[in-house]
């Protein structure tokens, strides 16, 4: 699941016009949006964000064989190159996913 950071122009209640944001993204689903101007943020529930991610882990983890079964079909020899690489990275890649997760809440608890 990746970790997404982008700037948006949003009306802020705090400083009562639009201002510029960071939206922190978890995958598909918002973290935590701040004011870049009053600091003022708004943050999703840690239980939240991780329930989202086990459901996108678990759609993932679903998927998988047909994505792989797909990447099979169209290009055999790269398929085959690449799956010695990609199974002694995915437990490395897994874990760090994991962390970046948790840093996050860990980010949201502290703030």
């Amino acid at each position: 699941m990746s970790v997404t950071k982008m700037t948006s122009e949003l009306y802020c209640v705090n400083c009562e016009k639009n201002t510029i944001h960071e939206v922190l993204y978890v995958g598909d689903h918002i973290e935590r949006i701040t004011c870049l101007e009053c600091e003022t943020y708004l943050e999703i529930d840690e239980n939240v964000v991780l329930s989202n991610y086990a459901l996108d882990l678990w759609k993932r983890v679903r998927t998988k064989p047909e994505r792989m079964t797909s990447e099979f079909k169209e290009d055999l020899s790269t398929f085959l190159c690449s799956m010695p690489m990609r199974v002694v990275t995915k437990p490395y890649r897994m874990v760090k996913e994991f962390k970046e997760i948790k840093d996050i809440t860990k980010h949201s608890r502290e703030v």
